[in-house]
C-alpha cells in the first residue's frame, strides 16, 4: 500500500508541474464548464433568438397575472378608466373601495398616509404639510367644501393617473395601498363622525394580513 500511495504522489506531483504553464496556445482542458459557463443567456443579456434581441419576454397580451394572496390578485388587475376627464367622473360614479373599513387597514391606512401624503396634505389633512411651509402648493384640506364629498373612486382615479399638482402614486403603491390611504382620508373628510356620503358597502373584500 506504501508503494501504491508513493506512486499516486509522484504522479499527482508530475501533473501539477505538467499542468502549469503560461502558454496561451496551451490552455489545457474544461472539465464540467456548464459548472461555471452558463449556457443559458444571463439576464438583460442580448439573445438573438428573439426579433427584438431581448432575453426577458413581456406577457401574452390580454393575460392577467393572478396569485392566492387577495392583495395579489387584487393589485394586478387592470385598471379600466382612461386617463382623461371622462375617465374621472365615471370612475367617481362606478368605482367603490373594495377594502373593508376594518382596524387592520385603518391602521396601514394611517402608516402609508404619513410616509406618502402627510408632507403635502398635513397630518390632519388640513393642507399644511412641510411642503407647504416651504412655498410647495398648498392643498385644499380634506374637510373643505371642496373635497368633503369628493367620491373615492375620483379619490382612487387621482392616486392613479395624479390631478393639478399631484402625481401619480402608482408606481409607488399598489392599488389596495392605496385604498387603505382613501379609508383614513375618508375620517378627514368627515371629522365629526359622519359615513363619508361616498362610502359604498358593494363588492367589499375582507383583507387579512
Amino acid at each position: 500500500m506504501k508503494e501504491i500511495y508513493k506512486y499516486i504522489c509522484i504522479i499527482a506531483v508530475a501533473a501539477v508541474f505538467v499542468s502549469c504553464n503560461d502558454d496561451p496556445k496551451k490552455p489545457g482542458y474544461e472539465y464540467m464548464p456548464d459548472m461555471y459557463r452558463s449556457p443559458s443567456y444571463e439576464t438583460n443579456s442580448m439573445n438573438p433568438l428573439f426579433p427584438d434581441s431581448m432575453t426577458e419576454r413581456q406577457p401574452v397580451a390580454g393575460t392577467v397575472a393572478r396569485g392566492n394572496d387577495v392583495y395579489t390578485s387584487f393589485d394586478r388587475l387592470p385598471y379600466p378608466y382612461a386617463g382623461d376627464s371622462l375617465g374621472y367622473e365615471t370612475a367617481g360614479k362606478e368605482l367603490h373601495n373594495p377594502l373593508e373599513k376594518t382596524a387592520d387597514n385603518m391602521t396601514e391606512g394611517i402608516r402609508l398616509y404619513k410616509n406618502y401624503c402627510g408632507e403635502c396634505h398635513g397630518d390632519k389633512g388640513m393642507g399644511d404639510g412641510p411642503v407647504t411651509q416651504h412655498n410647495g402648493p398648498k392643498p385644499p384640506a380634506y374637510s373643505s367644501d371642496q373635497l368633503k364629498n369628493l367620491p373615492e373612486g375620483k379619490a382612487f382615479h387621482t392616486t392613479q393617473y395624479g390631478k393639478n399638482n399631484m402625481g401619480s402614486y402608482a408606481s409607488q403603491l399598489t392599488a389596495s395601498q392605496r385604498w387603505e390611504i382613501i379609508r383614513y382620508v375618508q375620517t378627514m373628510q368627515h371629522p365629526d363622525g359622519t359615513s363619508a356620503a361616498t362610502d359604498s358597502t358593494k363588492k367589499k373584500i375582507t383583507a387579512s394580513k
